[in-house]
C-alpha cells in the first residue's frame, strides 16, 4: 500500500523540479501524463531549434557564448563600476540600487528572454522584433550611463554592437526560414501542438 504514495511523491517532485504546476490531489496517472507532455514538448522545441536554417556568416552558438563571457560581460562590469563610483556624488553614497544600473538590468532580462525564445524554443519569427527591442534597450541603457559617466556610456555602446550583430543574424535567419515555411513575426502556437511557454505561479501557505 505504501508503494503508490511513494510513487506519487516522486512523480510530483519530478514535476515540480521542471516548473510544472501540480498539487497533492493529482493521481499518479495525471502526473505521469504531465511529465510525458513536458518531455515531448521539449523534444519538439529542440528539434525546431536544430532544424532552423542559419545564415553562413552568422557566428556559431559556441562563439557567441565565448564572446559574451570574454568581451561583453567585462564591458558591462567595467561600465557599471564607473556608474557605481559616480553614484557617490549623485546619491550621497555608492550603492547598487542606482536607478541607472537598473536600465542595464532590464536590458539583460530582455536579452535572456530573447535567448530562451530563440535558442530553446526555436521562435525564429518572434526573435526579429525581440532582437530589435533588445538592441534599443542596450542603446537606452548606454545613454543613461553616458549621462552620469561618459566613459561608462561609451563602454556600454561598444558592447551594444554585439546586439546589433545578433539582431542582423536574427533577421537573416527569419528571412531564410520564412522562404521555406511561413513564420510570423510574433509568438504563435502551431495547430495541434502544445504551447511552448509556461508561466508558473506558486502558492505559498501562510501568506
Amino acid at each position: 500500500g505504501g508503494e503508490k504514495p511513494m510513487k506519487k511523491t516522486a512523480l510530483r517532485a519530478e514535476c515540480e523540479a521542471r516548473g510544472l504546476s501540480v498539487d497533492r490531489t493529482m493521481p499518479a496517472e495525471m502526473l505521469q501524463a504531465r511529465l510525458r507532455l513536458y518531455f515531448e514538448s521539449r523534444a519538439r522545441q529542440a528539434a525546431a531549434a536544430a532544424a532552423a536554417i542559419t545564415p553562413s556568416w552568422a557566428p556559431s552558438e559556441d562563439s557567441l557564448s565565448l564572446a559574451r563571457a570574454a568581451a561583453i560581460a567585462p564591458l558591462h562590469a567595467l561600465a557599471s563600476c564607473l556608474v557605481y563610483s559616480s553614484s557617490t556624488g549623485r546619491l550621497n553614497e555608492g550603492h547598487f540600487n542606482d536607478p541607472v544600473l537598473l536600465w542595464l538590468a532590464l536590458h539583460l532580462c530582455l536579452e535572456d528572454t530573447l535567448r530562451t525564445a530563440q535558442a530553446a524554443e526555436g521562435r525564429v519569427g518572434a526573435a526579429v522584433p525581440g532582437s530589435a527591442l533588445v538592441c534599443l534597450s542596450a542603446l537606452y541603457a548606454a545613454k543613461q550611463y553616458s549621462d552620469v559617466a561618459p566613459a561608462a556610456g561609451a563602454l556600454l555602446a561598444l558592447a551594444a554592437t554585439w546586439n546589433a550583430v545578433a539582431a542582423a543574424a536574427a533577421a537573416d535567419t527569419w528571412r531564410l526560414n520564412n522562404a521555406v515555411r511561413a513564420e510570423p513575426l510574433y509568438p504563435h502556437k502551431v495547430a495541434g501542438m502544445r504551447s511552448q511557454t509556461r508561466l508558473t505561479i506558486e502558492a505559498f501557505e501562510g501568506l
